[in-house]
Order: structure tokens, then C-alpha cells, then sequence
């Protein structure tokens, strides 16, 4: 970027439909529904008027009062239902979410960050009849590609529909405006060595460069920013995220990235207790200064308006060369219909509506940060002037310029985060691995969790 983000007084309503929209077109290349496993009886739109208890099952953080939110804005609509939400921590829920679906207690929705075998095991229900019931397949298709799995049962973002949300996450750089002052910055750095400077000044005027929450993966986020910009391009990770034959992250972009977040910890640009930091403890202390960066994604972006309005600033991680495309992590807020479910039919409706309902949409921007998805003619919300929230919505503005739109290697199988990249680069910044040691490990453990 060449200069400061500027904000409107406020962003008109379609510019972020724009946005959105666009958004949606960039995504990674969407598909028909192929034959799949569907309901066990035929899809209705209907709620009826009974008492119905929809548990809703998602992770610990921001999801929690979000989706609350979500939930009461539909029971005012269909007073009979009454949304409960459950939450798990990141960890758990991906860890054991195959046994909570095959069990007898399961949630009518379940936040699913991997399909992994779900689909393989018919534990989630094909939205498929869904899709055709409320006109999903009229929509940008592209917003469904990460969540259409082939009959082989691997995520190509083609075939049959299992889960939707209600918006889109953004990952990049927060930063606290008057301390990112105190040492000169002018403007977002244009690359990563101009980023690299700005730590180093943020380190000899004393202050903590970086935030980050190590002990559940939160710097994995800059680690995967590192390669991208030292390959050049997304391709390998893009490739890896979505499965594909002969992908690998064992390269030479990797051992660089995984060298220059190594070096950053032995710097002291990170927390010396990064391992421990987790995702409540890190924007916290980013609230309170202790730290002038802090990379993450959009969901922290209404946290921190409300808490210090108009003092935090995002920008997205910069290239390696000067004038090169931007990239940022993204995926869909998705949420999969149980096959064990009681009330699937009241369960797809609430999908429906999250992407429909104006307030809703509203709530998506508002309190849970994100770009929202659905029709590109759905109501668009706004967002105020100078706010975290719509730098996050500008800054998708320069990203989608650059179709730099790239999914989480977190993503990439069921246990890859939890069981390879959160303790391996726990291991890089301890300085118990080394960067070829990680590059190597982390592709092995992909390569057992594909059975190749």
C-alpha cells in the first residue's frame, strides 16, 4: 500500500455489497452438485409451529455471542424456536467432532473448519436438497466451493453441498495507530523487509512489536503470509489447502518463511511466553498496548472497536517485492447440518436466513466481523467511519484487486492444525526445530492424514 488507509464517514451500503459480491467471484472455483448422500426424507422450507430447540455447537471466542445474536434475531422471527448455543474451544471441537456427530447427543448445527471424513462417514447431511428448496444454486456458487465434496470424499470445491455460513473471515495485520506512530509509521509497509524495519524500530523504543496467540495457532497466520510472499504466489498453498495430487509445502518458500518467524521470536519481535498466549489473553493485551502489531483475522476487528473505537488500524501482510499481489487467509464462518439431527429442516432455515435476513447481515459485519455472504442482491450493511471493521472491508478491497484470496493450511485436513502446525511452530519458536525440520514434518504428517 502506498498510503494510509482512508476512511469514508461511512462506507454506503454498495460498496459493501461490492465487495461482498466480488468477494464471492474470487473465491476458489465453485461446482454443481453431483450425486451425494441427501435427507433421509424430502427438504422443507417449512418451520411449522411447534416448539422446536435448535442447539447450535460452535467455537469458544467470538462465535459465542454471534451467533447468540443470530439466534435471537430468528427466534423473534419464528417465536417456536428457540436457539441455544454450545461452544468448544478450536482444539476440541476439531479434535472430536467425529465422535460428537456419531453420538446419541449431537447439535442440530455444528461450526465445521474441516470436513475432513465427515462426509466420507455420512455424520453430515448433503445440503443439496436445501440448495435447490431455497435457491442457494441461484447465488454465486463460488461462496459454496470449499464445502462441496467429490463422491471420492476429498475437498475440490466441486460436488455435493455440506455446510454454508453466514460470512467470510479475513486474516492480516491490526495495528495500534498511536504507538505505530511512535516509531514512524506513515504507512502500511510495502514489503516484508519495510515490515521488518518498523519491528525492529518497535523494539528499540521499547515496546512489543508483535501479538500473537502461539498457544492455539494464532502464529501460523504470519508464518503462512511469510511463504506465500517469498513464493510469489499462493499456487503450492492453494494447491495443499485443496488436496491435490503431488501438493506439497515442503519447499524452499516454507524453510524461508519458517526462518524469518524463528528469527522474529529470537528477536524478540514476539512474546517470549508466545507458546502461551491463547486467543482470549492476545487481544487483550493488544487492547491494552502491549504490542504494536497484531496479526489476525476480521472476527477481532468489532472486539476492538468497542473497546477503543477508532485507535486500531489493519492493513494486509505485504508481499515480498514491492508492488506485488497481497494475499490473506479467508474461508467461510461454515456451519454443517448433523445427519443425526431432529430438526434439519429448521436447522437449514436458519442457514438460510443468517445469509438473508437484513439485521442479520447487519450482525455478520457488526459483531462478527466478516464479509457477508448469500445473494448478491441480499440488503448490504454499512459500517462507520475510522472503525476496524471497515479498514478490514477496505482492505478486501485491495485484496480482491489482486484475487488474492487463499484458504487456511489449518483447513487443509481434519487434524492438521491441532496435531502438526500448532506444535511444530511451537517448536520453531522455541527454537527446538529447525525450518527444514518443520517444512518436512508438517508435509509428512499431511501425507498420513490423506492415507498416501
Amino acid at each position: 500500500m502506498r498510503s494510509l488507509i482512508h476512511y469514508r464517514r461511512n462506507l454506503r451500503a454498495t460498496g459493501v455489497a461490492a465487495v461482498a459480491a466480488l468477494l464471492l467471484a474470487a473465491c476458489a472455483p465453485g461446482g454443481t452438485s453431483e450425486a451425494g448422500p441427501v435427507p433421509s426424507k424430502p427438504a422443507s422450507t417449512s418451520i411449522g409451529s411447534e416448539p422446536v430447540p435448535l442447539k447450535l455447537l460452535v467455537t469458544s471466542g467470538v462465535d459465542v455471542p454471534f451467533y447468540t445474536a443470530l439466534g435471537k434475531l430468528f427466534h423473534a422471527k419464528h417465536g417456536n424456536v428457540t436457539v441455544k448455543v454450545e461452544n468448544q474451544d478450536y482444539a476440541t471441537l476439531t479434535t472430536t467432532i467425529a465422535r460428537t456427530l456419531a453420538g446419541d447427543n449431537v447439535p442440530d448445527l455444528v461450526r465445521v473448519p474441516q470436513l475432513g471424513n465427515l462426509t466420507k462417514d455420512h455424520l453430515l447431511l448433503s445440503l443439496d436438497p436445501y440448495v435447490e428448496a431455497y435457491g442457494w444454486n441461484a447465488w454465486p456458487q463460488s461462496q459454496f466451493a470449499s464445502t462441496r465434496v467429490g463422491p471420492d470424499g476429498t475437498q475440490r470445491g466441486t460436488g455435493s453441498l455440506y455446510a454454508a455460513g453466514a460470512g467470510f473471515g479475513l486474516t492480516g495485520v491490526y495495528y495500534n495507530k498511536a504507538l505505530a506512530q511512535r516509531i514512524g509509521m506513515t504507512r502500511p509497509p510495502a514489503t516484508v523487509a519495510e515490515f521488518e524495519q518498523l519491528l525492529a524500530k518497535a523494539k528499540d523504543a521499547g515496546l512489543q512489536p508483535i501479538m500473537t496467540n502461539g498457544k492455539d495457532g494464532g502464529s501460523v497466520y504470519p508464518l503462512q503470509n511469510l511463504m506465500i510472499s517469498y513464493a510469489g504466489d499462493a499456487q503450492a498453498v492453494q494447491d495443499w489447502n485443496y488436496t491435490k495430487p503431488g501438493a506439497s509445502i515442503d519447499n524452499a518458500a516454507t524453510v524461508k518463511g519458517a526462518t524469518t518467524l524463528q528469527r522474529w521470536g529470537r528477536a524478540g519481535y514476539l512474546p517470549a511466553d508466545a507458546n502461551d498466549i491463547d486467543q482470549t489473553r492476545a487481544p487483550a493485551e493488544f487492547i491494552k498496548g502491549n504490542g504494536v502489531f497484531f496479526p489476525s483475522g476480521n472476527w477481532q476487528a468489532p472486539n476492538l472497536d468497542k473497546t477503543a473505537p477508532g485507535q486500531f488500524g489493519f492493513f494486509l501482510f505485504p508481499p515480498d517485492v514491492a508492488g506485488g499481489p497481497s494475499y490473506a487467509m479467508t474461508a467461510a464462518a461454515n456451519l454443517g447440518i448433523p445427519a443425526k439431527s431432529q430438526n434439519a429442516d429448521v436447522a437449514a432455515a436458519f442457514l438460510d436466513f443468517v445469509q438473508t435476513d437484513q439485521q442479520a447481515r447487519q450482525e455478520t459485519v457488526t459483531l462478527g466481523g466478516l464479509v457477508p455472504a448469500g445473494p448478491t442482491d441480499a440488503p448490504a450493511p454499512t459500517t462507520p467511519e475510522g472503525s476496524a471493521v471497515a479498514a478490514t472491508v477496505n482492505a478486501f478491497q485491495k485484496l480482491l484487486k489482486s484475487n488474492g484470496l487463499v484458504g487456511f493450511m489449518a483447513d487443509a485436513t481434519a487434524s492438521i492444525h491441532v496435531n502438526s502446525l500448532v506444535p511444530q511452530t511451537q517448536l520453531l519458536l522455541a527454537g527446538k526445530t529447525t525450518p527444514e525440520a518443520f517444512a518436512a514434518k508438517v508435509q509428512s504428517d499431511y501425507e498420513r492424514d490423506l492415507g498416501r
